[in-house]
């Protein structure tokens, strides 16, 4: 059976980026525990921007998670040696961004796609990363796989809670967009850049 991350991805990571990815294991580490921080900040800027739909509950416990995460990822970082900074962020969320609707209700609709398509990416990754992983990263990345997993389900039951419709059509067109960025060639390598 495939899970939700499976369904709604339309391509699988490029092998060029694995194996860039496998050699540039410090801006792999630096990037993801860049992407945790975000994700804990869009789902707090979440309950902020809509306090009526009520996303305390099931978000709250996610930020948790994510920052827990991104701390983690910090001391993995320092086990391998390297030091956390700031560094450029790739376009790929931002391109995600542009594609969703300035209106409302559709804004709240395409954010939260737009975050299941992310989570399932991250999940992706996750798998795909594994094998090539020295061990001490693999088990590490194979917990984490699980966590955004649940993440991409959340987003998406959230959005059939609030709006009791089918999402697939307009998935679909992000997805398309998503598949799209992680299948070309990138100017910088991050976490979920392209090739």
């Amino acid at each position: 059976m495939l899970h939700k991350w499976e369904e709604i991805l339309q391509s699988p990571t490029p092998k060029k980026w694995l194996d860039k990815a496998v050699n540039s294991l410090e801006i792999l580490l630096i990037d993801h525990a860049h992407c945790e921080k975000k994700a804990a900040t869009t789902a707090i800027s979440l309950i902020h921007r809509y306090p009526d739909k009520d996303l305390v509950n099931q978000l709250s416990p996610l930020a948790r998670e994510e920052l827990l995460h991104f701390e983690q990822v910090l001391t993995v970082i320092k086990k391998e040696g390297y030091k956390y900074r700031n560094i450029r962020p790739g376009a790929y969320a931002k391109t995600l961004y542009e594609a969703s609707s300035n209106q409302e209700p559709q804004r709240l609709k395409d954010t939260l796609i737009i975050c299941a398509l992310i989570e399932a990416r991250s999940c992706e990754r996750f798998h795909a990363l594994i094998p090539f992983l020295p061990p001490s990263l693999n088990k590490f990345y194979a917990k984490l796989h699980a966590a955004e997993a649940r993440h991409c389900d959340l987003y998406l039951d959230i959005y059939t809670e609030i709006f009791n419709e089918d999402y697939t059509e307009r998935l679909n067109d992000l997805s398309a967009i998503e598949s799209s960025y992680i299948n070309n060639k990138d100017k910088i390598f991050r976490f979920h850049s392209g090739y």
